[in-house]
């Protein structure tokens, strides 16, 4: 089972964006690695677009069946942000993996990337 706590649900361009990860196998199978992504793509009519803005490998200890850990990822300055217009919508997920014999585990958690603020 994958479970994760992001620091916020929003973050700005440019800012971090923090979260814990916790692994605990179902049965006997252990994790070979965990892979945790930042991704964003589109939804709706038109093209579909993704990317993998970040990402991270954690490698538990050999027959490990829990891992804890934390990571984080800076947010691009240049984006994209999120948005739902009426023909298409941009998310951002955090996506993480559980690399381990037969079908691999996966968990998604999405956030928001708002544009950064000027100050006045």
């Amino acid at each position: 089972m994958i479970s994760f706590v992001l620091g916020k649900p929003s973050v700005w361009t440019g800012e971090v964006l923090a979260a814990q990860i916790i692994w605990n196998a179902d049965g006997d199978r252990g994790a070979r690695r965990i892979i945790v992504a930042m991704e964003w793509h589109t939804e709706g009519a038109g093209n579909r677009a993704t990317g993998v803005a970040r990402g991270t490998t954690f490698v538990p200890e050999k027959g490990a069946r829990q891992a804890k850990f934390p990571v984080r990822f800076l947010i691009p300055h240049e984006g994209p942000i999120s948005f739902r217009g009426e023909l298409i919508h941009l998310r951002w997920m955090l996506r993480v993996r559980v690399d381990q014999f037969g079908l691999d585990e996966i968990a998604e958690a999405e956030f928001r990337v708002e544009p950064r603020r000027r100050p006045r």
